[in-house]
């Protein structure tokens, strides 16, 4: 005879789930969205200068 597979209960192992705090950012006003943020510093040290794309053959002969 078949035993059906909820039939044999469930065995308690004393596991309780923690609740973690919501992760929540804060929304932007609109106006600080389009204009941008006024307390804004900019810390980087140098300026972004792409390189200049090389043909296969020149990246060779270098």
């Amino acid at each position: 005879m078949c035993i059906p597979h909820g039939a044999g209960g469930s065995k308690d192992n004393g596991f309780i789930k923690e609740d973690k705090p919501k992760k929540h950012i804060k929304r932007v006003s609109k106006e600080e969205f389009e204009k941008g943020d006024p307390d804004f510093v900019d810390e980087r040290t140098s300026v972004y200068e792409p390189k200049g794309k090389k043909s296969f053959f020149s990246a060779i002969l270098d």
